[in-house]
């Protein structure tokens, strides 16, 4: 007995089981290809910026700030380049002027210099709309990038919050 519970069995146990829990509760609770179409139509509905170019996309699971890993629900991300020469303001007014009243959105801005960007600080708006959520940055666009990129990335919400 006392051999099966060392270190190099136990970690390695716990770890499968862990893994296990998280397939058997997204299978039980249903996060299938039906959050991607929700998610895709939520992306649709906000369009793309005039001239844009989809340059990428992606759908995945994300978890809880929770220590165990359990899938929360599927983000769905697009990355866009910009026509040349359109600052990223213009791409946040668009999208706040283009989704209100009925969606509500908030937003931020970067540190200035964070995450390898120059000293211009980007913008992150978060938009709501009954129990979905669409976020809109920017970071892309003041990296040190060959092309310049926006994202769009929309998903389903479990609680009050995006």
């Amino acid at each position: 007995m006392r051999r099966l519970l060392r270190p190099a069995i136990v970690i390695p146990a716990v770890a499968l089981l862990l893994f296990a829990g998280g397939v058997v509760y997204a299978l039980t609770t249903g996060l299938d290809s039906s959050a991607v179409d929700e998610n895709e139509q939520v992306l649709a509905d906000a369009s793309i910026y005039p001239g844009s170019k989809e340059v990428g996309r992606n759908s995945e699971t994300f978890s809880g700030a929770e220590s165990v890993p359990l899938p929360k629900g599927v983000v769905t991300s697009v990355a866009y380049a910009p026509p040349e020469g359109t600052d990223q303001l213009e791409i946040v007014n668009y999208y706040v002027s283009r989704l209100r009243p009925a969606w509500t959105p908030r937003v931020e801005r970067s540190l200035a210099g964070a995450a390898g960007t120059t000293t211009e600080r980007s913008y992150r708006v978060t938009f709501s709309r009954g129990d979905a959520c669409l976020i809109l940055g920017t970071a892309g666009m003041v990296a040190d990038l060959a092309q310049p990129v926006f994202t769009l990335s929309a998903y389903g919400r479990e609680d009050e919050s995006c």
